[in-house]
């Protein structure tokens, strides 16, 4: 898509309420494993209790993106999987083994992502399987790279299931096992205080930038992770999230809006949100959309605490 049609579309979207309810789909992503666990915990346990609290607060279709070659290659568990098909959710592709795009051959990439169908197929029934969730949420470090697997993938039907929340959840999911090793409350208690704060603040963001870019409040993804500490914080996360007045809706509700329809058309090494995306594309800065630089994700210290 040229970048005059593009900011055409961006243009005519219409304005609505700044009070309207924000609305946000849950994903989770890396389904069967994530990360180290803490001792006494199984992957299955994290399942359960994951999907629990999904259940308990009502959240509806939540996708669990999987990585077959995790079961098939490396003997992971698929246990996971049917405790995830059994809460009631669908499933997604997020390729084979979780390859990078920037690190593979676009044939490579493309098996990957076809490697992981069979299983797809197994567990979904009558479900769609069709979204795809990009590892690392990186599409290419070139135009070609981006516009060849985004042609691949409308090819064979999928839909890409963009994310316009990520507060880097996965990043606490190491520290806390090591934590929950040593014992350490103290270090624990600031995992959970510094994880819900980076979840709101990201939340906060992401409403920003959808009004600025927008001039209203677009359908927000959030992506987590099946990791031991967001099992551990779901039911507290979404809680918050509520008292935000944030409103659960399904991944699928949320792909309708022309948001995820339209392709900002911008090659980078590194993943970002679908929201980062179009404002990079429009060549904005974070003050051009009313943002700082966000200072609080503490990445240092959950890199070194419990060590």
């Amino acid at each position: 898509m040229k970048k005059s049609f593009l900011f055409f579309v961006l243009s005519q979207f219409v304005a609505v309420s700044v009070f309207a309810s924000i609305k946000v789909a849950i994903t989770v992503d890396d389904l069967p494993t994530h990360q180290d666990l803490p001792p006494g915990v199984t992957r299955e346990m994290v399942a359960k209790k994951m999907t629990q609290v999904l259940r308990k607060h009502k959240i509806p279709e939540v996708y669990g993106f999987i990585n077959a070659g995790k079961v098939e290659k490396k003997n992971e568990s698929k246990e996971v999987l049917k405790i995830w098909k059994k809460a009631g959710y669908p499933f997604g592709n997020h390729t084979y083994l979780h390859e990078d795009i920037n690190k593979v051959s676009l044939e490579d990439y493309k098996k990957s992502i076809e490697l992981n169908e069979p299983m797809l197929k197994q567990l979904s029934g009558k479900s769609n399987w069709k979204f795809f969730r990009y590892p690392y949420l990186r599409e290419g470090e070139t135009l070609e790279t981006r516009n060849t697997i985004r042609s691949f993938l409308k090819d064979h039907g999928y839909q890409i299931a963009q994310v316009t929340i990520d507060f880097e959840d996965w990043s606490w999911n190491g520290p806390y096992s090591r934590c929950v090793a040593k014992q350490d409350q103290e270090s624990i208690a600031w995992l959970e205080q510094t994880y819900i704060k980076n979840a709101i603040d990201m939340l906060d963001r992401a409403e920003v930038l959808s009004q600025s870019l927008f001039k209203r409040s677009i359908p927000h993804v959030l992506l987590l992770h099946i990791g031991a500490f967001d099992a551990e914080m779901i039911d507290k996360l979404i809680t918050e999230y509520k008292k935000k007045g944030v409103e659960f809706i399904p991944l699928s509700e949320a792909q309708k809006d022309e948001v995820y329809s339209l392709d900002p058309a911008l090659p980078a090494k590194r993943g970002s949100e679908l929201t980062y995306q179009f404002m990079n594309a429009r060549n904005l800065k974070l003050a051009d959309v009313g943002l700082k630089k966000y200072e609080d994700y503490p990445e240092e210290k959950l890199q070194t605490i419990c060590q």
